[in-house]
C-alpha cells in the first residue's frame, strides 16, 4: 500500500471509531477537543510504521520492529503515568493504536507475497537480510494487527470509564 492509501485507510478507521463513539456514547460534547487531536493521532499511527523507509541503512522496511506491536508498546508507555487529569489524552493514544493497526491491515494486501511486501528482520546474515515467507509474513501482521487493535480499544473503554467518574 502506498503513502496516500494509508492516509485514506487511517482516516476511514477513525471515522469508524469517531461514528461508534458518537453512536453509543455522549462523550463528544464533553470531550470534543479529542476528536481533532485524535485524527491527528491516527494519521501519525498510519504513516508511522513505513518511517523505516528513512533509516534504509539502519532497519529494512517493513521491518519487524515498525510492523509488530512493538513500536505502538513503547510509544504508548506513557499512559501508565497518567493521572485521572490527563485522562483526556487517553483517546488520542488509543487513535494512534488504531490508525497503527490500519496500516498493518492495509499491507495484507500487496501485489504480490514478494520483496518489500515481506516482513524482513532487521539483523542481517551473511546472505543479506532474513526475511519471512509469504504466509509468515501475512499472519504476522494480522496477528500484530488485532493486537494493536485490541490496545487502541481498551483505551478506549478505559476512557469512557474514566469520563463517567
Amino acid at each position: 500500500m502506498n503513502r496516500k492509501g494509508h492516509i485514506i485507510g487511517g482516516a476511514l478507521f477513525w471515522a469508524l471509531v469517531i461514528g461508534f463513539y458518537y453512536w453509543f456514547g455522549e462523550l463528544l460534547t464533553e470531550y470534543s477537543i479529542w476528536i481533532m487531536l485524535s485524527f491527528f493521532s491516527s494519521q501519525f499511527g498510519a504513516q508511522l510504521p513505513d518511517y523505516d523507509i528513512l533509516w534504509k541503512k539502519a532497519l529494512p522496511h517493513r521491518n519487524i520492529l515498525t510492523h509488530s506491536f512493538i513500536l505502538p508498546a513503547l510509544l504508548t508507555i506513557p499512559i501508565y503515568f497518567m493521572t485521572t487529569d490527563m485522562r483526556f489524552l487517553l483517546p488520542i493514544f488509543a487513535l494512534y493504536l488504531i490508525g497503527h493497526a490500519s496500516h498493518l491491515f492495509l499491507d495484507l494486501f500487496p501485489k504480490g507475497w514478494e520483496g518489500s511486501a515481506l516482513v524482513h528482520l532487521w539483523w542481517r546474515n551473511e546472505k543479506g537480510r532474513k526475511t519471512m515467507n509469504g504466509t509468515a509474513s501475512f499472519m504476522f501482521l494480522l496477528t500484530n494487527g488485532l493486537i494493536i487493535l485490541a490496545g487502541g480499544i481498551i483505551f478506549l473503554f478505559f476512557f469512557a470509564q474514566w469520563a463517567a467518574l
